[in-house]
């Protein structure tokens, strides 16, 4: 289980300050006892995740105590909105037996599956890729792939909405550089599993084909046995995750963190095949090594590795926990930023 401390500090590169302030209550209190008080989460951020664990302060967060002052947490970070809704969830399941379970737009049955969900979210890496899972998403990159036929250049848009077009970036870049995309293709197929399983009802009734995508984003075929809309995207998006943890470390993509295709990853205006590998992320600068020493690179790589194998073997409880999220948390609250894939 990870170090509570490594997450806190996780957690505390992405809080605004907004968000510290909220987090200690500092309008409650005098200016010296707040500064007190940030001054311990910066010191202990550990102490973070013992914050949100209070379901206090995730209901306050939500607006789900405090709906007379709905204006107070109006400038808090989207990622912190979803962290508290994360938590909430984690402490719910630990006092719950069951979660319902959607099988269609008004039908939920209960699933016996609280305790094993309950351990997914005791890890607090888990808290923290789901939430950050979110927030990834509360604004969507898009923009145009430019390709040299025989014909001339071909433009084709896409967007990290869009399974079927956010895949078409595979096909411009170089392989060494693809592990950034698998890993959005995963996390989108998890968002929308999770958060939207109406959206992937209604692409899978219209074009998109999931063989063809299974093989034009290199899985292999699709198991014989009929899939459900959730399983099947359970299915691509666990393989998604274990293509991109093969991957990572390869020439091109020592040290990427595929978290988000754009900008991070790849530019949003025009992919070539001769621009494409100038779009890749660049490894960051790190030390070199002492003598018996794993390199600081190749550490970064093996750790990225094994948390998208993790992703790909947890991604039937990422789903079920974001489902629960989504019916009991997000939805309810009125947030104009999250919206369903247009």
């Amino acid at each position: 289980m990870a170090d509570p401390d490594v997450i806190g500090a996780a957690y505390l590169s992405q809080l605004t300050e907004g968000d510290l302030r909220a987090l200690v209550h500092a309008d409650e209190v005098s200016a010296a006892e707040a500064e007190v008080r940030l001054q311990a989460l910066r010191r202990a951020p550990g102490l973070l995740l013992d914050v949100l664990d209070r379901p206090g302060a995730s209901a306050d967060l939500l607006n789900l105590a405090s709906a007379q002052d709905s204006e107070r947490f109006a400038f808090i970070s989207p990622f912190l909105v979803f962290a508290a809704a994360i938590h909430r969830v984690a402490a719910d399941l630990r006092g719950s037996g069951y979660v319902p379970e959607r099988t269609t737009a008004r039908l939920r049955v209960p699933v016996f599956d609280a305790a094993q969900l309950a351990d997914y979210l005791a890890d607090p890496a888990h808290r923290l890729f789901l939430a950050e899972l979110l927030a990834s998403f509360a604004r969507s990159a898009s923009g145009v792939i430019v390709t040299q036929t025989p014909h001339g250049p071909r433009r084709r848009r896409w967007n990290d909405l869009d399974v079927g077009r956010l895949a078409m970036l595979l096909d411009a870049l170089p392989e060494p550089d693809r592990p950034p995309v698998w890993r959005r293709l995963g996390d989108l197929a998890l968002f929308l599993a999770g958060v939207f399983p109406a959206a992937i009802e209604r692409a899978l009734s219209g074009r998109l084909d999931p063989a063809r995508l299974a093989r034009t984003t290199g899985l292999p075929a699709l198991p014989a046995s009929g899939l459900g809309p959730a399983e099947l995207f359970e299915w691509l998006g666990a393989g998604w995750y274990r293509l991109a943890a093969q991957h990572v470390g390869t020439a091109g993509g020592a040290g990427v963190s595929p978290r988000a295709v754009s900008p991070h990853a790849v530019s949003p205006h025009a992919v070539s095949p001769h621009a494409a590998r100038q779009h890749a992320v660049t490894p960051p600068a790190v030390s070199p090594a002492q003598p018996g020493q794993v390199p600081p690179a190749r550490a970064a790589v093996t750790a990225t590795a094994a948390a998208l194998r993790d992703n790909a073997e947890h991604f039937h409880q990422a789903r079920r926990v974001l489902n629960a999220a989504a019916d009991r948390y997000l939805f309810p609250v009125s947030i104009d930023w999250l919206a369903g894939p247009g």
